[in-house]
């Protein structure tokens, strides 16, 4: 008996170290390439998949223009990505702008207000592929159909808790009754 319950607390320890959080990392496009902060022209939401490693990436524009580029300060130049809809971009690569290098991204005219994709590879966060260094003053940069650029910065990251976490929890929370059973008894 004493056998089983430790195999059960070394499974459940293995269980806990295969990656117990995932990452999400939000960006809003308040900073226009001169003057103040604006009210928010859009979001950009960076998510690590869980099962894949890879990163779910999601675009959308609030100002009634349509996105006709997007790009990230990325640690790696022309990261692969993949998956876009509605509509697959013309070029998937970076560009230099107003804000300085945004070495990874997509040009897109025929986008429309909403874009999502796949930045492909094994991430274990979704700053692996953001923070290039000093290659631009903002972290994410998006081009609208009006000409206008705008920079985003992301919020903090949050965590999510993964099922390794909860089926810890779950253990023990029986172990506890099992327990009081026992006392009872």
């Amino acid at each position: 008996m004493h056998h089983r319950r430790a195999m059960f607390l070394v499974l459940c320890l293995c269980l806990l170290s295969v990656g117990a959080f995932a990452d999400s990392v939000t960006g809003y496009f308040t900073i226009p390439l001169s003057g103040p902060p604006v009210a928010s022209q859009g979001s950009v939401t960076f998510t690590l998949d869980s099962v894949t490693h890879a990163i779910d990436a999601s675009l959308t524009i609030t100002n009634g223009a349509n996105i006709v580029g997007f790009g990230f300060n990325s640690l790696a130049v022309d990261i692969s990505e993949s998956n876009f809809l509605p509509t697959q971009p013309v070029n998937p690569d970076g560009w230099s702008d107003g804000f300085g290098y945004q070495p990874s991204g997509f040009y897109c005219p025929t986008c429309g207000t909403t874009e999502t994709w796949t930045i492909d590879g094994s991430y274990s966060s979704v700053y692996d592929v953001l923070n290039g260094g000093s290659q631009s003053s903002v972290d994410f940069f998006l081009y609208d159909s009006n000409g206008s650029q705008w920079g985003a910065n992301p919020s903090p990251p949050t965590t999510t808790p993964e099922p390794s976490s909860l089926l810890l929890l779950g253990t023990g929370v029986l172990g506890v009754l099992g327990s009081i059973r026992r006392k009872l008894m």
